[in-house]
């Protein structure tokens, strides 16, 4: 193991050797994934609290080191496997939401009595989807992508977590590209959905290029009283070239992120994109089994959490990239239009 599980000075030098100032070690490893799983996913609560999951275990990380807090996703999905595409906990810490992806299901987890059910009426088939909880009133979000027949292209739902999990159909964004599906919800409670709209071919190029949408308070406040209004996304970034989509986060002023193995991408409210931590002249497609997985936002640290393991290692050290202040989000876009990137179309 090249990064341990401490703060200590060897883990420090890793990250300073890989030139990823910023990025600093939390301590721990992340589960890694499990026989058939794509990735390891991470999540968070309005208390900070971190979880993870792989293909068959959901954990919650303390002391240095994630604990099982449920295992059996699989059974709990209907045995037809589980490879997780989406993680999603409740803003009290009381629930967990896992779209298991190629098997097609949801489940809902109760992280207290560490039980789970299928949320039978969720199901897209075979599909890859993201998943997100409203922090002010508890609302579950699905995504659908890569899946087949009716559903075949990307598409917003909110799900009946009450009754059989039955959707509700919120905003389909017309585009087939099948990668991605990871949504997001800022801490006030703006919801991020990012749409891939191109796929790139390994092992030539590992670009992707990709919309955002955002779901403003407003409207998913009219939501909860049970208008219901679709189409309502504004389409905020155009075009906005990035290395993977699969994972995504927005921090308390509005910057979605998005994580590769490569890079973690920024988006900030207007649409400008920049590198945050990483190298996006690498290749993700090559970096296999190492450089950064899985992605979430802690509030109360004003931070993101994502795994990152340097060229040589073996396991993914748990780590944080601080998330700009308000002044510095505020410095950043009077001049930064040369400087972080270029400036995304409408």
């Amino acid at each position: 193991m090249i990064l341990r599980a401490t703060l200590g000075l060897a883990a420090v030098m890793v990250l300073a050797a890989a030139s990823l100032a910023g990025v600093q070690p939390i301590g721990g490893t992340l589960p890694p994934p499990a026989t058939g799983s794509f990735a390891t996913l991470l999540a968070t609560d309005a208390l900070g609290s971190i979880y993870a999951c792989d293909g068959d275990t959901l954990y919650k990380y303390g002391g240095g080191t994630f604990s099982t807090v449920f295992s059996g996703l699989v059974g709990a999905a209907g045995g037809a496997g589980s490879d997780p595409a989406g993680l999603a906990v409740t803003a009290d810490g009381q629930r967990a939401y896992v779209a298991t992806g190629m098997s097609g299901a949801l489940l809902e987890i109760d992280l207290g009595a560490r039980t789970a059910r299928r949320l039978a009426g969720a199901g897209l088939g075979n599909g890859n989807y993201g998943v997100a909880v409203d922090p002010i009133y508890g609302h579950v979000f699905l995504t659908s992508s890569w899946t087949a027949g009716a559903n075949a292209a990307q598409a917003l739902y909110l799900v009946d977590t009450a009754g059989s999990g039955s959707l509700t159909l919120l905003d389909d964004f017309g585009s087939s590209a099948v990668a991605g599906g990871g949504i997001a919800f800022s801490p006030h409670g703006e919801l991020v959905v990012p749409v891939p709209t191109s796929y790139s071919v390994w092992p030539v190029d590992d670009n992707f290029t990709v919309d955002l949408y955002r779901f403003s308070r407003s409207w998913l406040d009219d939501l909860h009283a049970g208008t219901v209004t679709t189409g309502a996304g504004q389409l905020y970034a155009s075009d906005v070239t990035v290395s993977g989509s699969g994972a995504a986060a927005v921090d308390a002023q509005g910057n979605a992120y998005l994580v590769a193995a490569d890079a973690i991408y920024g988006i900030d409210p207007t649409g400008q994109r920049r590198v945050v931590a990483g190298n996006e002249l690498d290749n993700a497609w090559n970096m296999w089994g190492y450089g950064f997985t899985a992605l979430a936002y802690d509030g109360p640290g004003n931070r993101l959490v994502t795994g990152y393991s340097p060229p040589s290692g073996t396991e993914y050290a748990l780590v944080a990239v601080p998330a700009p202040e308000p002044a510095t989000l505020a410095l950043m876009m009077l001049g930064a239009a040369g400087l972080l990137g270029r400036r995304q179309k409408r």
